[in-house]
Parts: C-alpha cells; sequence; structure tokens
C-alpha cells in the first residue's frame, strides 16, 4: 500500500511540473523567408517525445534539440507534436513561407560606359577591389568630395578606374557624376549655342610635398591637389599606401611602412591631405609590464539585441556579459589595464564600440561572441571554438585564443579565420572577435550551459593572451 501511494505522488508530482512544448527558434509561429531550407530548435523533456510531422525528434543528453528540414516553394506547415508519458499531447503549428521574389538578384555582368568624373557624395565611402559588398576586399575609405574615374558599373557598383588593369569599385549611390561644363560659341547668326559634349578629358593631381611632419615626426603627410582614390594593405609586417591619379591618369605613388611588434596605424584624408600615423607599441621585451598593456573587453549585443538564442532557451547578450566581466576581473588580477564597452545589459552601436576602444588607445580588442548559424546551415553540423580577425597582424592572436580556449572549455578548435567584422576592422588597434561555442548546436549546449563556462572561457582568453604577449615580444 505504501509503494502505490509513494508510485502516485511521483506522477502526481511530475505531471504537475509538466513543462509546454519549448520551441526557442524560429521565434514566430508565421515567418517569411527568402531560402531553402529552415531549422528549428528546442528542448525536450525526459518524460516525452516530440514529433515534426510526425517524424521522431532525438534530443541530446542535455535534452536539447535541432531539426533541420528543406522548403517548397510558397507555403510550408510545420506541426511540432508534444507527447508525454500520461498520454497528454500538445502541438504547435508553424506556418513558414518561402517567397524570394524579393531576394536581391544580381546579373554578374559589367556594363562599359564612356569615363567620366564622379565626386563621393558622403564621407567613409568604402573603396573594394572586387564589387561585392561583403568580405575582405576593402582597400580604403574615401572622403567626400573625392573625385574619381568611372568607366562602368556592375550591379550596385561603379567601378573606379585606378591605374591600366586595375580597378576599384564604390557603390553607385555613395557618389554623383560631376557636371561638365560645355563650352558655348557664336552660330553663324550671332547665337551662342553649346558644343557637343566634349570628350573625356584628365585633370591632373598633383603631389604637392611628401615626407614627417616637422612638428609630429609619426605623421608621415601627403599633400595633393585634391582628394584622391588611395588603398592602404598590410600583410602584417608592413602597410603599403598607394595613392592613385596623379600627374596623368593612372600614375601611382607608392610608400611602404614598417610596423614593428604589435603594429597599430590609422590614416586620414582631408581636402587633399593625406596624414599617416603609424603608432608606437607601448611594450618591448626589455621594459614589459602588463601594467602598459590596455585590453578592451567587448561583450556583444545587449539591450534589445539579444543575439543568438539557444536550444535551451539562453540569450548569447547574457552569457557574454558574464565572460567579460569574469575576463575583466582575471586580467585585473594580473595587473593589465582594462575597459569594457558595456558593464550592463544596455544597447551600445557598432560605431561606439570602436570610437570607446580608439578613446582608450587599446593594444588589444576582445570581442566575445556565441556563433549561430544562418537557416541555409545545419545547426548540428557546426560546432566548436573560432576566433575571427580582419586585420593581419591579429593572426596571430587570434590563433593563440583558439588554441587555450578550446582546452580550457572542451570544444573543437577551428581556427582563426579573417572575417569582416565592424569592431574588429580598424587597425588602430588589435582586434580579435571570438565565438567560444555554438548555442544553436545541441552537442554544444552542455559546455555552455555548465556553471563553470564563464570562468572556463576567461580563462582560455587570458592564457590566450599571455601567449601571444610572450611570443611576439
Amino acid at each position: 500500500m505504501k509503494k502505490i501511494f509513494l508510485l502516485i505522488c511521483f506522477m502526481i508530482c511530475f505531471s504537475t511540473v509538466a513543462n509546454a512544448l519549448v520551441v526557442t527558434y524560429p521565434s514566430s509561429q508565421n515567418v517569411v523567408v527568402d531560402e531553402s531550407s529552415i531549422f528549428f530548435l528546442g528542448k525536450i523533456d525526459r518524460m516525452e517525445k516530440v514529433y515534426i510531422n510526425d517524424k521522431l525528434v532525438i534530443p541530446s543528453k542535455s535534452r536539447a534539440f535541432s531539426y533541420f528540414t528543406t522548403l517548397k516553394d510558397g507555403e510550408n506547415i510545420f506541426a511540432i507534436t508534444k507527447k508525454d508519458i500520461w498520454g497528454n499531447v500538445e502541438t504547435l503549428q508553424y506556418k513558414i513561407i518561402k517567397d524570394t521574389s524579393k531576394k536581391a538578384k544580381f546579373v554578374n555582368e559589367f556594363v562599359e560606359a564612356p569615363s567620366k568624373y564622379y565626386v563621393t557624395t558622403k564621407n567613409d565611402v568604402v573603396l573594394r577591389n572586387t564589387p561585392i559588398d561583403a568580405g575582405m576586399n576593402r582597400l580604403g575609405y574615401l572622403p567626400k568630395d573625392t573625385k574619381l574615374v568611372v568607366d562602368g558599373v556592375q550591379n550596385q557598383f561603379s567601378r573606379i578606374y585606378l591605374a591600366k588593369d586595375l580597378y576599384g569599385w564604390v557603390k553607385t549611390s555613395d557618389v554623383s557624376v560631376l557636371p561638365i561644363i560645355k563650352e558655348k560659341t557664336l552660330s553663324d547668326n550671332d547665337e551662342q549655342v553649346e558644343n557637343e559634349e566634349p570628350e573625356f578629358v584628365y585633370t591632373p593631381n598633383t603631389i604637392l610635398n611628401s615626407g614627417k611632419d616637422k612638428d609630429n615626426p609619426e605623421i608621415y603627410r601627403i599633400q595633393v591637389t585634391n582628394n584622391t582614390p588611395y588603398s592602404l594593405v598590410s600583410d602584417g609586417n608592413k602597410v603599403t599606401l598607394s595613392v592613385y591619379n596623379l600627374s596623368r591618369i593612372g600614375e601611382i605613388a607608392t610608400k611602404d611602412f614598417q610596423m614593428g611588434k604589435f603594429g597599430r596605424y590609422s590614416l586620414s584624408m582631408k581636402d587633399g591631405v593625406i596624414d599617416f600615423i603609424l603608432k608606437p607599441s607601448p611594450i618591448t621585451k626589455s621594459n614589459y609590464s602588463n601594467k602598459n598593456v590596455k585590453v578592451v573587453i567587448d561583450a556583444g549585443h545587449g539591450g534589445n539585441e539579444i543575439g543568438a538564442v539557444g536550444c535551451l532557451g539562453h540569450k548569447e547578450k547574457n552569457i557574454n556579459i558574464e565572460i567579460a566581466h569574469k575576463l575583466k576581473r582575471l586580467l585585473e588580477f594580473h595587473n593589465f589595464e582594462v575597459y569594457m564597452t558595456r558593464e550592463k545589459d544596455e544597447f551600445v552601436s557598432l560605431q561606439n564600440r570602436v570610437d570607446f576602444a580608439k578613446s582608450k588607445d587599446a593594444l588589444i580588442f576582445i570581442s566575445i561572441h556565441l556563433n549561430a548559424v544562418p537557416i541555409s546551415s545545419n545547426p548540428a553540423l557546426n560546432t566548436g571554438t573560432i576566433v575571427f580577425y580582419f586585420n593581419p597582424v591579429a593572426k596571430s592572436l587570434a590563433s593563440e585564443l583558439a588554441n587555450e580556449i578550446s582546452k580550457e572549455i572542451g570544444t573543437q578548435n577551428n581556427g582563426a579565420s579573417q572575417a569582416s567584422f565592424a569592431v574588429i576592422r580598424p587597425t588602430e588597434y588589435i582586434g580579435v572577435l571570438v565565438e567560444l561555442a555554438y548555442l544553436c548546436n545541441p552537442k554544444d549546449a552542455p559546455i555552455y550551459k555548465s556553471k563553470f563556462f564563464a570562468h572556463r572561457s576567461a580563462q582560455g582568453i587570458y592564457k590566450g593572451l599571455v601567449n601571444y604577449i610572450q611570443k611576439t615580444l
């Protein structure tokens, strides 16, 4: 009798705490997408089974699940059904509409046009070496009223003539044609008439002077007649500045700058004056001290920008800030000078994060994140730790961090990879973006849900940073 009573109590206890069906992604039951696939994320209680369109979903040991599926054109209906051991059934219906009609369709074809002068219509117009609005193709940032020779278009980009067989690309929306003033002559009856539009004539852009600034020797200054296109390319050891279209069309002036260890630099152009500043290293092997190393920790996302959401419902922004605080305390314990772009749950724009790091004259910038995948990828096939860098000088830091983090938290080491994220593009600091684990992969869930995850992540970042400094000195 006592055993029966205990069994009844056990069943009542578990039936009263039975959880509702939890699907953490998609966040809405009515979704319109322009891809050919989608995935579902969520968690499954030990006392229940979940089916998606009658197909049993197998969770990981942490009870997290992901389900990846292809989509047909138009409406796709998914019934997600939970059945528990007491016979209770709950079903959620998701309507996913695949609509590619609004997806940008580009014809990858160059349309040549007669050469004309254009000018940039705003500051920081990105000059690229390919007509693609992404990736590792940035050459420089042009100020407003930079004069450009445009000879054609491709998709949403205008092609810029730089030299023989050398071209750059800017967004067509960022430039406007420079009107050509047509000459007027007198006709036979003494009336003024406009001539036919003249052929394109190149106007020379002359270097007036160049060299180190006498008041500030850290500045190397090139003064030209007007703003002109330039590129700034680094291989991690030196920076090559190229200035285009000078005394004659296609002429290039180049200058190499040796970066040294912990190389950082900046460049600005205004009214034809190009200032290149190679920043001195704050640390050397002979006088090294952690106190001279300024580190900015960037906890990704925050406020109404949640970031990724994991299978078990964890919000990326919360994990990021927890790790950031532990890393700050650890670095300060070892006498590093440390700053944070955010110290609480608040939204901080990407530009403000960059500006903050520059204002602190940071040597190192570490942005902390957890990874996710686009809906076109299968979450179950993506796992591990990866550290991104943009500037070649940061590659070795990214590698050391990936090595030590993966050891500490037990993830697959995916190494260092170059990528164009806004917070790590600046050359004024050595910046990396850390993706510790995949929130969307059920197999990574036990790692990031561990109560030791933040501590171990901070330890891995600290060890990687120390290794990088010691090997670079």
